[in-house]
C-alpha cells in the first residue's frame, strides 16, 4: 500500500458560503448514515466508468480511507484499477423547491439536498483484507442474528472472494454541501418545511434534515 496522502483543505463545491460543511464530525455521521455511494473512474482509454456500491470509512483523519468491493472484470473494475485518482460521491435525501411555498414572486425554483464528494486514490487490497471488509459490511446491517457473516453456509465466502476485489479509497480531498434553505427567511423556511413535510417519502426525509441542522446549528436567516 503506498504512502497515504494526507487530507488537502476542505473545499467550496458552492459559491454560497453558507451551504458549506467543514466539521469533520458532520461530514463522517453524514457518511456513515448514507454509505450507498456513487464511484466514477477513468479508464486507460479515456473512458469513464460508473457504479454504485456501499462505501464504508475504514479511518476518519489523516488520512481519511474508505474501503469497498467491485465485482472483477466489469467496466468499473478495470476503470479503478487503471485510475490515479477516483471520484466519489454520497448523496442524502433531495427535492425541488417550488416557488409557490416562498413569499416573493422573485424566485425560481430551486433543488435542496445534501452531499459529500470525495477524490481518493484507489489501492487495491488482498483476499484477507477482503474477507474482513464483507463481514464488517454483513454484520452491520444484518438484522437477524442468525443470518451474520458467521452463519454463512461453509465455502461461501471461499467460493466468492475470487470474483470480487477489496479496495481501499485513500481520500485526497473531501467537499460537503448542505443545502438545506438556510439562505431563506424564517416563514419561508416553515412553509417549505411543511410543504416537503406533506408530500412525505424522500422529501419528508429532506424536511427532517433541513429541522435537525437548524436545530444543531442554528442557520441564521435573513
Amino acid at each position: 500500500m503506498p504512502r497515504p496522502t494526507p487530507n488537502r483543505t476542505i473545499r467550496r463545491m458552492y459559491r454560497d458560503q453558507q451551504f458549506q460543511v467543514d466539521d469533520p464530525e458532520v461530514i463522517r455521521a453524514f457518511i456513515d448514515a448514507n454509505p450507498f455511494a456513487t464511484l466514477v473512474a477513468v479508464d486507460a482509454a479515456g473512458r469513464v466508468a460508473a457504479t454504485h456500491l456501499p462505501v464504508l470509512i475504514e479511518q476518519f483523519g489523516t488520512p481519511t480511507i474508505f474501503r469497498c468491493h467491485l465485482m472483477r472484470d466489469t467496466d468499473h473494475w478495470h476503470a479503478v484499477t487503471q485510475a490515479q485518482e477516483v471520484f466519489v460521491s454520497f448523496l442524502g435525501p433531495d427535492a425541488p423547491i417550488l416557488a409557490s411555498w416562498q413569499s416573493t414572486m422573485r424566485f425560481g425554483g430551486t433543488w435542496n439536498y445534501q452531499v459529500v464528494h470525495a477524490r481518493a486514490q484507489p489501492v487495491p487490497r488482498d483476499a484477507d483484507t477482503l474477507v474482513r471488509h464483507l463481514k464488517t459490511l454483513k454484520d452491520r446491517f444484518e438484522v437477524s442474528p442468525g443470518h451474520r457473516f458467521e452463519h454463512l453456509p461453509e465455502g461461501y465466502v471461499a467460493a466468492l472472494t475470487p470474483m470480487i476485489q477489496c479496495f481501499d479509497l485513500v481520500v485526497t480531498e473531501l467537499q460537503c454541501l448542505f443545502k438545506l434553505s438556510q439562505n431563506r427567511s424564517d416563514t419561508e423556511f416553515k412553509q417549505t418545511v411543511a410543504a416537503l413535510t406533506a408530500q412525505g417519502g424522500k422529501s419528508q426525509l429532506l424536511a427532517d434534515a433541513m429541522l435537525a441542522w437548524q436545530a444543531t446549528r442554528g442557520a441564521e436567516r435573513r
